[in-house]
């Protein structure tokens, strides 16, 4: 007995997220679903929970066609989702959060309390009889794990068939973790399916009967676990080349100069470790690694240090304190992924988020010159080819490669010689290939003119194409550094299962 989907697409505005996706998932095997950011995998687990809907395809259950127009209708087909953000109400029981929407009551309303303790206590002795919960305590007090098989509980408690759980434990210490592991292994045997999304390849490998691969919203590959291995997955979550043609065309590099304008040491953020890194004036670095391995974050943390535990950076040979505003001072800049959450007003003009940053720029005793505002406004435009109506356009109307281009220009207005260190995370996220070469050959002037440039990128053709040394991330710490005479897609591959000698 199975669940199959059968061509499935969806289009978004801008975009197509899966195209013609084919896979069925069957009621007694752990489904490992994997891919990297982009891939189509929460897509893909959200049309088949109900929440989404597909463009185009078909879902069959148990051979018949059905539609799931709503987590409810997904539910009556016996699939239920546990995502990974939770929906659990943390004032409320364990116990009432297991049964909610179902809660035993008399006449009236009134919530029938002991029969509530009861059903929910049931259903824990049911699935999990060797796990040990205080259901009538807040959710809000349980540790994370607990938490997460209340959720799994509540998933189980109809007629489920498929259990969808999306990253699962991301969360979890490693204690907790080979609890949940052990309960996910064993839901098949008793009826219930899994369909495992999971950014830990070692648990995919370990947890899974079949994984499916997808790749930019397309299906690549469905395999026996047994017949795999974590480098030949993410060769196939990540692999470029077609044809025979090479992967990656080496660019010439540029050079570096000595000066180090900056140093970090024992630095610790959430779970990344970083002991010493360093980065040279003129130099471009590459930030590599699977989704969750750290280097997403430990560049973000070098300019908001937020959830610092410990460690020291030095910039242009001077102690930084720790703050955005020192960050900034002491010439830190950083260019953020999703742009329109973390950069951008999206109902703001060209001119308006151009001037964010520096807004004192073209101000004298408070009052704006709207001359050189005007004049530094179009020094911008016309250096990043920024292609609006005019500088009055609202961001929100521009295409995705010149609101990334304002995004960079609002720390290049009105800061010549200001900023010694330009951070970027995913700098052509949603870009075209024209803008990209823009975008690249930006970064390429920056390092030229001095500046230190650090790239954290999940798209390892940018990497290999703009960086001069590349930094790929395991687990939350740095490993080897790779020179660019050693750039190939196979010594990349290697660096991110922390195989590369």
């Amino acid at each position: 007995m199975s669940i199959k989907l059968v061509n499935i697409v969806k289009d978004f505005p801008g975009g197509r997220a899966l195209n013609n996706v084919s896979v069925g998932f069957g009621f007694d095997e752990v489904h490992g679903l994997i891919g990297e950011n982009g891939a189509g995998k929460s897509t893909l687990v959200n049309i088949l929970g109900g929440s989404l809907a597909m463009s185009h395809g078909k879902i069959f259950v148990r051979g018949s066609a059905v539609r799931l127009a709503t987590p409810r209708a997904a539910l009556l087909h016996g699939i239920a989702h546990v995502s990974q953000e939770g929906s659990l109400v943390p004032q409320l029981t364990g116990a009432e959060n297991i049964l909610l929407g179902a809660e035993p009551s008399y006449f009236g309303g009134v919530l029938r309390r002991q029969e509530l303790m009861e059903q929910a206590g049931s259903l824990l002795c049911k699935w999990f009889p060797e796990v040990s919960i205080s259901l009538d305590r807040p959710v809000g007090e349980l540790d994370v794990a607990d938490r997460k098989i209340i959720e799994i509980i509540r998933a189980l408690r109809g007629d489920t068939s498929i259990l969808i759980l999306d990253e699962p434990t991301a969360a979890l210490q490693s204690r907790e973790k080979m609890q949940l592991w052990k309960i996910i292994r064993s839901l098949p045997a008793r009826g219930v399916g899994v369909v495992l999304v999971s950014h830990f390849l070692s648990e995919i490998k370990e947890l899974s009967d079949r994984i499916t691969v997808l790749r930019d919203g397309e299906h690549v590959d469905t395999l026996e676990a047994g017949d795999t291995t974590e480098a030949g997955l993410i060769d196939l979550m990540l692999r470029r080349a077609s044809g025979g043609k090479k992967a990656f065309e080496r660019k010439t590099s540029q050079p570096i100069g000595k000066s180090m304008v900056m140093e970090v040491s024992n630095w610790k953020a959430g779970r990344v470790e970083v002991p010493e890194f360093s980065l040279k004036a003129g130099e471009i670095v590459g930030l590599i690694g699977l989704t969750g391995a750290g280097h997403f974050g430990f560049a973000r943390s070098l300019y908001h240090p937020k959830g610092l535990l410990s460690g020291t950076i030095r910039v242009c040979g001077k102690n930084v304190a720790g703050n955005v505003r020192d960050m900034k001072r002491s010439g830190i800049a950083l260019v953020p992924d999703h742009r329109m959450e973390n950069a951008l007003m999206a109902d703001g003009s060209v001119r308006e988020n151009l001037s964010l940053v520096h807004s004192d720029f073209a101000a004298n005793w408070g009052v704006l010159n709207l001359a050189a505002e005007k004049t530094e406004v179009m020094r911008i435009v016309d250096l990043l080819n920024i292609k609006s109506n005019s500088p009055r356009q609202l961001v929100r109307e521009l295409s995705g490669g010149n609101k990334q281009k304002v995004s960079l220009g609002k720390w290049l207005y009105g800061a010549a010689g200001k900023y010694r260190v330009m951070i970027f995370v995913e700098p052509t996220e949603g870009v075209d290939i024209g803008a990209k070469q823009e975008i690249y050959r930006q970064i390429r002037d920056l390092a030229k003119q001095g500046m230190g440039v650090l790239i954290a990128s999940s798209d390892l053709l940018e990497i290999e194409q703009v960086t001069q040394r590349v930094v790929p991330f395991v687990h939350g710490r740095p490993g080897k550094s790779i020179p660019a005479e050693e750039f190939s897609e196979a010594r990349f591959i290697d660096a991110l299962t922390g195989e590369a000698a």
